[in-house]
């Protein structure tokens, strides 16, 4: 699953990739600002940055956001039980904060 974030699109924000749930990023393309980045996040999660590079960045992204999100873009039968697992992964690696109900996603800058 990957969050295509664009700040030059009409859509800046987008889910694809939905039945992979062995892989979870956030693309933007190279040139993008973390000013930019977070100015089109909006209820999708919040940017970690490390300085205006994106390049090692992270983004928060709200557990609630993806599941609305998948499913409105037509997940599948059987994708909750594997989005549960994804996230079980994550949990197992530090990667969830429940209290915020967030999931930790890696910038892939290009």
């Amino acid at each position: 699953m990957r969050i295509v974030l664009d700040p030059a699109a009409p859509q800046p924000v987008g889910l694809v990739d939905l039945d992979v749930l062995t892989a979870f990023d956030v693309a933007v393309p190279a040139g993008t600002t973390a000013a930019e980045a977070a100015a089109v996040l909006g209820g999708v999660g919040e940017l970690d940055p490390r300085g205006e590079d994106l390049a090692g960045a992270h983004v928060r992204v709200r557990l609630d956001w993806l599941r609305g999100t998948a499913h409105a873009g037509g997940a599948g039968p059987g994708w909750d039980e594997r989005f549960d697992a994804m996230i079980a992964y994550a949990r197992s690696k530090g990667w969830v904060d429940d209290a915020a109900g967030t999931v930790r996603a890696h910038v892939a800058v290009g």
